[in-house]
């Protein structure tokens, strides 16, 4: 009874003994910061593991209640370090807040893989985080960086499942059509190809993929942009363009642990053109429902009185040729390890329907990286990347030409019939070509490196990385002939059928060794010094055979093709580098680093192919030797020059044969090749210099870095069309040098900062400004590139000294100029003066071409908000591109063939704006209709077919636009959910891409283009797998 007793006493006193601890205790203070002890409003105190928090007030003072003597208090602030306090028996705590330096101790990757810190470097870079890579779940990490890194212009080409986008930084380097102007891309310390290739029959115009885009983006932890030459200098003549340093991710050590990504998304044609819906198939007001011609017929009400069977409504082809796109993205990873080694793994799966039917893209990826400390100075790092990519991909071009050949008066989505031939009334169906005209190619990958470290003393390192990057692309293209059923219409591009088979192989190994030595000179200067040995080994061989006029409808075999051709190419191509660089630092603020770098090509003859060139740059850290006021955090001047240098194409200094093929069976030969090679060519070289500020302020919750460049590159390379009279269609030649010059500006700001509640702003503005200086003597300009258009309105871009690159040139209306001789003293239109109208009353068209616009954009910019609320992430990145035209192919065909908007005015009279000959305004009306007008004079085929098409001016459109490029709304569940589950946290999302548009342009989506991403022309769309938008679900689970 006694021990009962003193039990429940016992028990009684332990209760008592929880209830005072479990009271609830009020906690207060005052925070204040280091160095100058004011207070400091505004900061975060929460009670750790809870949803309890405040906010010191102006003074810096704060209360609140905490549950239990055990309760952990986290203050955190903006430009501070986030400090955590058990609160014990304390009901008075305060605190003393240490700045954070982290803006200028923050740590990027540079070239060769050398990890810096950013307050070291004088020139510009910009890194990118896994966040704001995921951001809007884009499937091709080039594209996912679009809006978000000043001077750099991203083009996605089309909205093809896998289709290319291409980058570039700083405008246009290189000249010639066929040089890459696009930066390097390193993976791990891996170069990784990133060609677009066209290689075979039908790949320019099908959405092929840029070869970067196999990276997956969740395997990602940063991306950094290096900009200037400085930066780029020990990567040599290959980081030329610049560079994108990607760093995956790493394994952590500790317990194993899991994610999951999955996305399902829908995705919609984002811009369609508009057609007009008045007039239907037929020419001349005639109806013919078998007419080639779809809109020149007669009304629609007109046509039913004729054809009760017309439907009482036109179809609108252009969008309902469309479908909705899916997306179906799954991405599984793996991370564990020990203090020795840790090891990341995941497996990624894409699969993409496109808008256009039957055209689709899958990828899977593949990823093992390993970290392995053998001992305290020697480590090993390996990464492995398989991919294997591919998809069916159909003519863009074709499609949309297709379509603007067939005829509203019929559902262009009826396309096949019962016994699976086309479904046509006459004109080729575009939904057909696109089920049965295809290519379909398949890529696998390998990307793997080894990086060996080791560290006999402290002061020197060693480091020696060997990487592989290596693939094998099939292509397949095909299209099934004709049945032989009565009644058969076959698809014009498919003839008698085809089977078409290329392979590329392609491999290239990188071979880098540095050796590091860091001492001190005296008592202030830091030195660093390296010295490094570069390869780069490059094989590709490619291979195709053509087969034509199949024996057996839909059995593709060569051996089922009555006339086989081949094509093969090989190009094998090394490069070799030694390179040094030295740093100083005096006191922690001024930095200055010297790099050299040799390399020796084989695409050049000696002794033209070794060349030195070198760089210097400046950092100093005026906020670090100055006492700066209160609201300054920080403050940077850096300034740099480099010098890089860039080789030829490979085979561009030889004169090579090319195989014979149409010689009898059983014969074999050669001949002289297309390309006339100068074993005199020297390396471009293009000198650079940059400077810049970077600002910080109130404690860093405002950010300025401000950059001006200006690059000349020299001695160009170019292959320029030379007469046929020499024998060969081109040569490679010196030719010229130009000039590009340039601000960024990137703004980053936190306006909101409390304790639920933050706002984050990045903006970036950029604005590049080129010019061609010169071209080899005797030359006055290169035809660059041209684009179709009907009655002579072909549009063509030219290279003129003088002038930037990218100028369009086309035939234009004539404008008035009191003096004559003044009409063609400037190449360019001068829009403002009135147009000349001939005596028949309608406007008279130029016969040579001028400049009506230009393909660059005047200035770049992207605005990314991130809004945080509790639980909830709210993002939106709007994008914006001004200045830039476009010459529009589909606007040239929407007026030939009466489809465009504009043309349903096709039956009235009109008084042209302008002036005669002599001055005087015009006042004659015309009929703008096709054959006899109502006042009797016969107007033949009517003003839009006989001048309006023929006129490349009325499609050369101003393409500037501003989008919402990407919002997207997070919701990560609360972790008290999955407190005794394996499950550790949970997110949701929706992303939504290409939202909104503002733009003039009238076609599709402007910023697709008719060339692939691996081409320098730019300035023509129309006929492109239009832009889309998409909206996208979620879920990130953690385990």
């Amino acid at each position: 009874m006694k021990n009962l007793l003193r039990v429940c006493m016992a028990i009684a006193f332990s209760l008592c003994f929880l209830e005072v601890m479990a009271q609830p205790i009020d906690v207060s203070g005052i925070v204040t910061a280091e160095g100058d002890n004011a207070p400091l409003p505004g900061v975060n105190v929460s009670v750790k593991g809870t949803s309890t928090g405040t906010q010191t007030n102006a003074s810096g003072q704060y209360r609140l209640r905490v549950n239990s003597t055990d309760a952990v208090l986290v203050f955190s602030y903006i430009g501070f370090q986030t400090q955590e306090i058990t609160v014990g028996n304390r009901t008075s705590i305060n605190l003393v807040l240490k700045q954070d330096n982290q803006q200028l101790n923050e740590v990027v990757v540079t070239a060769l893989g050398i990890s810096r810190q950013k307050k070291d470097l004088g020139y510009a870079t910009q890194s990118v985080d896994a966040a704001e890579i995921s951001q809007n779940r884009q499937t091709n990490v080039v594209s996912a960086l679009q809006g978000k890194v000043a001077g750099v212009t991203i083009t996605n080409t089309g909205g093809a499942p896998g289709q290319g986008a291409r980058i570039l930084i700083r405008g246009i380097n290189s000249l010639d059509a066929s040089r890459d102007n696009q930066p390097l891309f390193v993976v791990d310390g891996i170069l990784l190809d990133n060609t677009t290739s066209t290689f075979g029959s039908g790949a320019e115009l099908r959405g092929a993929t840029n070869r970067a885009a196999d990276i997956n983006p969740d395997d990602i932890e940063t991306i950094n942009i290096l900009k200037g030459g400085a930066a780029t200098a020990l990567y040599g003549l290959r980081g030329a363009n610049g560079v994108v340093v990607i760093t995956t991710k790493s394994g952590k050590a500790g317990a194993f642990r899991a994610n999951l990504n999955s996305t399902f998304g829908i995705e919609n044609v984002n811009k369609y053109p508009e057609v007009q819906d008045q007039y239907t198939i037929g020419y001349a007001g005639v109806y013919n429902p078998q007419d080639f011609f779809p809109s020149w017929g007669p009304t629609v009400e007109e046509a039913i009185r004729i054809d009760p069977t017309h439907p009482q409504r036109l179809y609108n082809h252009f969008r309902d040729a469309y479908q909705t796109g899916k997306q179906y993205q799954n991405n599984l990873s793996f991370t564990g390890g020990t203090d020795k080694i840790t090891f990341l793994s995941s497996i990624g799966h894409l699969r993409h329907e496109g808008v256009i039917p039957f055209t689709n893209f899958n990828k899977l990826s593949v990823r093992l990286n390993t970290n392995v400390k053998l001992s305290e100075k020697f480590g090993v790092n390996t990464s492995l990347n398989y991919i294997n990519s591919g998809g069916d991909r159909y003519n863009a071009d074709r499609f949309n030409e297709s379509l603007s050949y067939w005829s509203p008066r019929y559902d262009v989505r009826d396309y096949i019939k019962p016994d699976g031939t086309q479904n046509s009334y006459g004109n080729g169906n575009p939904i057909y070509g696109a089920y049965t005209n295809k290519l379909r190619d398949n890529v696998n990958r390998l990307v793997g490196g080894l990086n060996f470290l080791y560290s006999p003393f402290k002061w020197l390192s060693l480091n020696y990385r060997v990487g592989l990057d290596t693939y094998s692309e099939d292509r397949l293209r095909t299209a099934p002939g004709p049945t032989g059923l009565a009644g058969e219409r076959v698809f014009e591009d498919n003839g008698l059928g085809f089977v078409y088979q290329y392979n590329t192989n392609f491999r290239a190994i990188t071979s880098t060794f540095t050796a590091s030595a860091s001492t001190k000179l005296g008592q202030y200067v830091n030195t660093t010094f390296r010295l490094g040995h570069d390869l780069y080994d490059r094989r590709i061989r490619s291979f195709g055979a053509e087969g034509n006029e199949l024996t057996v409808y839909d059995y593709f075999d060569l051996r089922n093709a009555k006339t086989v051709r081949t094509v093969q190419n090989d190009e094998d191509y090394r490069l070799m580098g030694v390179f040094g660089e030295l740093t100083l630092d005096y006191r922690d603020y001024l930095f200055l680093t010297l790099t050299g770098r040799n390399d020796i090509t084989s695409s050049l003859l000696a002794p033209n192919n070794s060349f030195f060139y070198p760089s210097a740059s400046l950092s100093y850290l005026f906020s670090q030797q100055f006492k700066m006021p209160e609201f300054i955090s920080l403050g940077k001047l850096r300034a740099s020059y480099a010098q890089i240098g860039k080789d030829a194409a490979p085979y561009s200094t030889v004169t090579g044969y090319a195989a014979y093929t149409t010689l009898p069976s059983g014969l074999t030969g050669f001949t002289r090749g297309s390309l006339l090679g100068d074993p005199n060519l020297r390396p471009e070289f293009t000198d650079t210099f940059e400077a810049g500020l970077e600002m910080g302020f109130f404690n860093n919750r405002l950010g300025l870095d401000l950059t001006y460049y200006n690059s000349l590159s020299r001695d160009q390379i170019i292959r320029v069309d030379v007469s046929s009279g020499t024998g060969y269609v081109q040569a490679a030649i010196n030719s010229g040098s130009m000039r590009n010059r340039g601000i960024e500006l990137i703004l980053r700001a936190t306006p909101v900062q409390t304790g639920k509640l933050s706002w984050d702003v990045n903006l970036n503005f950029s604005a590049n400004r080129n010019k061609i200086l010169s071209l080899r003597e005797g030359l006055t300009e290169i035809n660059y590139a041209n684009q179709f258009g009907y009655l002579s309105s072909s549009v063509t871009m030219r290279l003129v000294p003088g002038y930037p690159y990218g100028n369009l040139y086309g035939r234009s209306y004539q404008r008035y100029y009191p003096n004559a001789a003044e009409a063609n003293a400037s190449p360019e239109l001068d829009r403002g003066r009135p147009i000349v109208i001939g005596a028949n009353g309608f406007p008279v068209i130029n016969t040579t071409q001028k400049i009506l616009g230009n393909s660059q954009p005047d200035w770049i910019g992207g605005l990314n908000n991130t809004l945080r609320y509790g639980n909830f992430t709210l993002t939106a990145l709007f994008d914006a591109r001004v200045g830039q035209d476009r010459y529009n192919q589909l606007g040239n065909f929407f007026s030939a063939f009466g489809i465009a908007e504009y043309t349903e005015d096709r039956n009235t009279t009109k008084v042209f704006e302008g002036v005669l000959a002599d001055g005087t305004p015009n006042t004659k009306a015309v009929w703008l209709g096709q054959g006899r007008g109502p006042d009797g004079v016969d107007y033949t085929n009517g003003f839009y077919r006989n001048i309006h098409r023929g006129v490349s001016e009325n499609f050369i459109e101003d393409a500037s636009w501003v989008r919402l490029r990407s919002a997207g709304i997070t919701y990560a569940l609360p972790t008290s959910l999955f407190r005794n589950s394996f499950v550790k946290n949970v997110t949701l999302s929706v992303t939504g891409n290409n939202l909104a548009l503002w733009t003039k342009y009238s076609g599709y989506d402007p910023e697709t283009s008719s060339f692939n991403s691996g081409s320098n022309v730019d300035g023509f769309t129309g006929f492109t797998y239009p832009a889309v938008r998409s909206v996208l679900f979620t879920l990130n689970a953690g385990f």
